[in-house]
């Protein structure tokens, strides 16, 4: 019995300690889960910002400021933001997204201080554009993220890009000068013009151009090693060397120009062959928020020398039974120069060559030429005319004509006459008349020459004498056709921008643009019209050529054609 009793009060023990543990576990658990948690308010601890940005101030900025992105090209979006809140902004980070094609482009977001309160901050989103970037239209969205949620509204920039625009360095023209003579000779000092061009739509930078002189000869004046900063699409840059050589030098030489830009592949190297004892000046004829739209420009070469001394239109057909003699008198011993008209006669010669198909046996060219010149190639015309079956003659002039005062009688002046002595001078009546008598079944004369005393550059031959004459200005004669630059009193004037006679480039104009293939009277018709209107546009004074055919001929010489 007792122990059954101790047994019992243990039990009771027991249960009371165990009902007393889960009243005290369950005390506890009460306690910590209705105790009231500590809640922060963000409302009266943390004083948030207030960030907007000023759109006044949003502006897009390129390196060229065309308002686009051009490829390989640094630009940036700037704007300024404003904390007008109470409290200051702290880790907020600008982040930028495009849409469209964005190829090539490049832009990252970037963290940005603390903004205090009450302050601004200026920004600046770098954008840049490599080679591969293309033509089209990029949306950017920008906007600055504050870690609260109290950024600013995105703006969004709308940006057209353009892709690479390559430039073109080459040498475009060039012209040889030695003063005082007409060809380039061996020991006498000489001056080479070169015209560089950017011939291509993009810029050009850090142009370098090298010189290479061949064995013997000497640089006098210029640079071997030159530097240009910068060329704009289409802009030229003249570079000129002063040369002299040694009489070992080889008679045909090439001077290399090596050219390269900042890119190291858009120049073009170039070699000028100089050969000793040609006529000079000579000529190479292969020698671009709403953006502003770059437009392409028109890139127009560059020359040292007219258009029609380049892009000789060249023909296959030969002309077998044509001969030519070419007179082109310019430094005169004793009166007056005629500007051009060495080159006159020298291009006149090309177009005879290359355009017309004459043999060059058969063209004669004589630039300043005395009176026994004139007469004993006037002298070769008739015998060769002689010994041909159904030749045909063609008889440039450029060079002065003066007046017989008495008897009005035009004359052609060679360079050792006087401009106040006839006898000194060639008869013209007596030209036509021997040019008349050949057997030739065509004869076609080109007179760049007026006869009234006056000088190609206005002002008359003789100082004594004061106004111009209206000399007679002689009748052609067999199958003759004459082509004279201009009529009674007038002066046949220079074209200085082209540097040629007025009459002899409109000449050579129309043989370039048909290729020879025209008949006489469309030349003389085109020669009459363009003279006149450019005569007054450019000199401000009258200049009317003429066609005058022989009564042999009559209204058959429209039809023929020098080709």
């Amino acid at each position: 019995m007792n122990i059954f009793m101790k047994h019992i009060g243990k039990l009771i023990l027991l249960s009371i300690i165990c009902v007393c543990h889960s009243f005290y576990t369950y005390a506890q658990v009460s306690s910590y889960t209705i105790t009231p948690v500590k809640i922060v308010n963000i409302q009266k601890e943390v004083i948030p910002p207030y960030l907007s940005v000023i759109e006044e101030t949003i502006a897009f900025s390129d390196a060229n400021g065309n308002n686009l992105i051009n490829a390989n090209e640094k630009c940036s979006i700037r704007f300024k933001i404003k904390n007008s809140g109470r409290g200051d902004a702290y880790g907020c980070i600008v982040r930028i997204e495009a849409e469209g094609d964005v190829t090539g482009l490049s832009y990252t977001n970037q963290q940005l201080p603390t903004i205090k309160a009450g302050a601004s901050h200026d920004i600046e989103v770098p954008i840049s554009s490599s080679m591969n970037t293309n033509t089209g239209n990029v949306t950017f969205s920008i906007l600055v993220d504050e870690p609260n949620g109290f950024g600013t509204d995105p703006i969004q920039l709308n940006v057209g890009t353009r892709k690479f625009d390559a430039p073109f360095v080459e040498i475009v023209s060039y012209k040889i000068i030695s003063e005082g003579d007409t060809q380039l000779r061996k020991k006498k000092p000489f001056t080479l013009q070169v015209l560089l061009q950017n011939t291509d739509q993009g810029i050009a930078h850090n142009i370098k151009c090298n010189l290479t002189i061949p064995d013997n000869f000497f640089l006098l004046e210029g640079e071997r090693f030159q530097s240009i900063n910068i060329l704009q699409p289409n802009e030229t840059k003249l570079l000129e060397f002063e040369f002299q050589t040694n009489a070992k030098v080889d008679d045909i030489s090439n001077i290399e120009f090596k050219l390269s830009e900042s890119y190291g592949k858009y120049a073009k190297d170039a070699s000028i062959p100089l050969r000793f004892g040609q006529v000079i000046s000579s000529g190479m004829t292969n020698i671009q928020i709403k953006g502003e739209d770059k437009k392409r420009i028109d890139i127009t070469k560059g020359s040292l020398i007219s258009d029609v001394d380049e892009h000789i239109p060249v023909t296959t057909s030969k002309n077998p039974n044509m001969f030519v003699l070419i007179i082109a008198n310019e430094h005169y011993q004793q009166v007056a120069a005629v500007p051009y008209a060495l080159n006159d006669g020298n291009i006149f010669k090309e177009y005879c060559i290359k355009t017309l198909g004459v043999s060059e046996k058969h063209v004669h060219y004589i630039p300043d030429a005395t009176i026994n010149h004139i007469k004993a190639q006037v002298n070769w015309l008739s015998n060769i005319t002689e010994t041909w079956d159904d030749p045909q003659v063609i008889v440039y002039y450029a060079g002065h004509g003066i007046p017989d005062e008495a008897s009005k009688t035009a004359y052609l002046l060679p360079v050792d006459g006087s401009g106040t002595d006839v006898s000194t001078g060639y008869k013209l009546d007596e030209l036509y008349s021997t040019l008349g008598k050949m057997p030739a079944s065509r004869i076609t004369v080109f007179m760049d020459a007026c006869f009234s005393g006056s000088k190609r550059e206005d002002g008359m031959l003789a100082s004594a004498r004061g106004v111009a004459l209206k000399a007679k200005s002689g009748v052609p004669q067999g199958n003759m056709v004459v082509f004279s630059a201009a009529q009674g009193d007038e002066t046949a004037f220079p074209y200085r921008e082209q540097q040629h006679g007025m009459f002899t480039y409109h000449l050579l104009k129309k043989l370039q643009e048909t290729s020879g293939d025209v008949t006489l009277q469309e030349l003389g018709n085109y020669i009459i019209r363009e003279v006149k209107k450019r005569s007054l546009e450019e000199n401000d004074k009258k200049q009317t050529p003429c066609v005058t055919p022989s009564a042999t001929v009559g209204t058959e010489w429209q039809s023929w054609k020098l080709k």
